[in-house]
């Protein structure tokens, strides 16, 4: 698991910008970690997940943070894990996050912080997880 102090001076601030100040956060890892994908940070606080990476503007090299999900963890209804052939070759896992009508997914991250994350989350929702293969 990361360590929040750890990430990234870019994805702390904007972490920083959306929790309010009585937020805390309990959990962060790095998911994303594949050769086709880029490496995104997740953030558990006590009231949302925060799903960010850092992206480059064009030629100019330039980075900013890009928020991929902000998920209030009072709307989520259900999480389940997943793993593809090429996540178990990897020991790697998906999270999905379900909300109204919509799942948020959460792939390729480490599989023993990925459960870990699914189970915090569902304490946090007071929801019972699910696992499928």
């Amino acid at each position: 698991m990361a360590v929040f102090e750890y990430l990234p001076a870019q994805i702390r601030k904007a972490v920083q910008e959306n929790i309010s100040q009585d937020e805390q956060i309990r959990m962060c890892f790095v998911a994303g970690l594949s050769l086709f994908s880029s490496r995104d940070y997740v953030v558990i606080t006590s009231r949302r997940v925060l799903v960010m990476d850092e992206r480059t503007i064009g030629c100019l090299g330039r980075s900013y943070v890009n928020i991929k999900e902000n998920v209030p963890i009072d709307r989520i209804t259900s999480v389940d894990i997943s793993k593809t052939f090429m996540n178990r070759l990897l020991q790697q896992s998906t999270m999905g996050l379900q909300v109204e009508g919509y799942r948020y997914l959460i792939n390729n991250g480490n599989k023993k912080e990925v459960e870990a994350a699914a189970e915090l989350i569902s304490d946090l929702a007071h929801l019972t997880m699910r696992k499928a293969n």
